[in-house]
């Protein structure tokens, strides 16, 4: 009996500390990190626990709920390649819709346009973040039409002279997912500070067969000279991936004068883009 009770004890102590190691080793194992190719999921994982819950956030708080969209992609994505489209209202004319090829860069902040309908004065554009500045201007490099490239294979332009204001309501440096939340987040806080306008969640909606959630802000806008960008924007968030796949914006509450079409589609993340896709060697342009 004695013999049994010492054994007894041995035993216990053994699992005692066998469940003590495993635990230690649990807490001190990193977590596993996830591939490239999962990162296109990691803006949703602070928010997606299930449709319902984001879906409840989203109504509960919409500015809270962007911010946490905005964490999402700073954590999750590094670069993308996707096809923008976008109609603008620029004076009183409303423009053809434009298609353009993207490839996006977050660090340093990069952009490539290439123009595949409805080219305006230029066939491609790049821009990289500080990369051509002249007389405390950033410069992008713009390859113009067909007929203007026999002359000149490229010009270099300020991102925010006369030229960009005239052929679009937003600069290049304004482009991407992250700017359309940070955009539509600035104003939403700023309007809700002056007590002026309103920003809230309107419920599901669709776009391209895929799910969305559907958002709405209202500003004091009374036209371009204001201070305030628009006076309603429609934004979806693409349920899966909660990103802003479609913004509309309009000069009226009726939403009958459109001012801006922007669509992002076709997006893939995080291909580690090499750094001579966004020099002007990389495009062919010497």
């Amino acid at each position: 009996m004695l013999l049994c009770l010492v054994l007894g004890a041995s035993f216990a102590i053994q699992c005692q500390r066998a469940m003590v190691n495993r635990n230690a080793e649990m807490v001190a194992s990193p977590p596993v990190a996830p591939r490239a190719e999962q990162a296109f999921a990691s803006p949703a994982a602070e928010v997606q626990v299930s449709a319902r819950s984001v879906e409840a956030r989203a109504a509960q708080d919409p500015v809270a709920f962007f911010e946490s969209l905005l964490d999402g992609y700073d954590r999750g994505v590094r670069d993308y390649t996707c096809t923008f489209s976008k109609q603008e209202r620029l004076g009183d004319a409303l423009g053809p819709m434009q298609v353009v090829e993207v490839m996006f860069r977050e660090r340093p902040l990069s952009v490539r346009f290439r123009w595949i309908k409805n080219q305006d004065k230029c066939a491609r554009v790049l821009y990289v973040a500080k990369q051509w500045v002249k007389d405390g201007n950033e410069l992008a490099v713009v390859e113009p039409g067909a007929i203007a490239r026999l002359v000149v294979p490229y010009v270099m332009r300020p991102i925010h002279g006369d030229d960009a204001k005239r052929s679009s309501r937003r600069t290049i440096d304004q482009f991407g997912f992250r700017n359309t939340l940070a955009l539509t987040l600035k104003y939403a806080k700023l309007a809700r500070e002056q007590g002026v306008g309103d920003f809230h969640y309107r419920g599901t909606s669709e776009v391209d067969g895929r799910e969305t959630l559907l958002f709405e802000r209202h500003l004091p806008f009374t036209g371009d000279e204001n201070a305030w960008p628009d006076r309603v924007l429609v934004v979806h968030i693409d349920k899966e991936c909660l990103l802003p796949v479609l913004c509309q914006s309009y000069a009226d509450d009726a939403k009958c004068v459109l001012l801006g079409h922007y669509q992002m589609s076709d997006a893939k993340f995080n291909l580690n883009l090499p750094d001579s896709a966004f020099t002007k060697e990389g495009m062919g342009l010497q």
